[in-house]
């Protein structure tokens, strides 16, 4: 069965280029350039993955991971936190919201793959 993952960006050149990687290895992928967007699709179909940039999620990062787990049902999706920025503060707050992993752009192959290698 392949691993559905969705994508949530608003900086395009970021978002054609995760998904074409992650379309590329052979993984389904939707993409959405909104959170109403995310939430719309993450509602049709469960993934397994939802990578989510920060810069949509503004202050409330912890709602958006909320609506996620809710959209998601039994299966809780991996939730990634997708920044343009590194720091320890911003990582601690990305995984103190909800978030399993806080990777920042640009996101390295070998990183991404061995992080999706955990969904089963």
């Amino acid at each position: 069965m392949e691993t559905h993952i969705l994508i949530a960006d608003n900086d395009e050149k970021s978002l054609d280029g995760l998904s074409t990687l992650l379309t590329d290895l052979g993984y389904g992928v939707s993409v959405a350039r909104t959170l109403d967007e995310a939430f719309e699709l993450a509602a049709r179909g469960a993934p397994a993955v939802a990578i989510v940039a920060l810069s949509l999620a503004g202050d409330e990062p912890a709602s958006v991971v909320r609506r996620l787990h809710a959209l998601g049902g039994e299966r809780v999706p991996l939730l990634i936190a997708l920044a343009g920025w590194g720091e320890s503060q911003h990582r601690e707050e990305a995984l103190a919201a909800g978030f399993d992993v806080h990777l920042v752009r640009p996101v390295g192959l070998d990183q991404l793959t061995f992080i999706l290698s955990m969904t089963g």
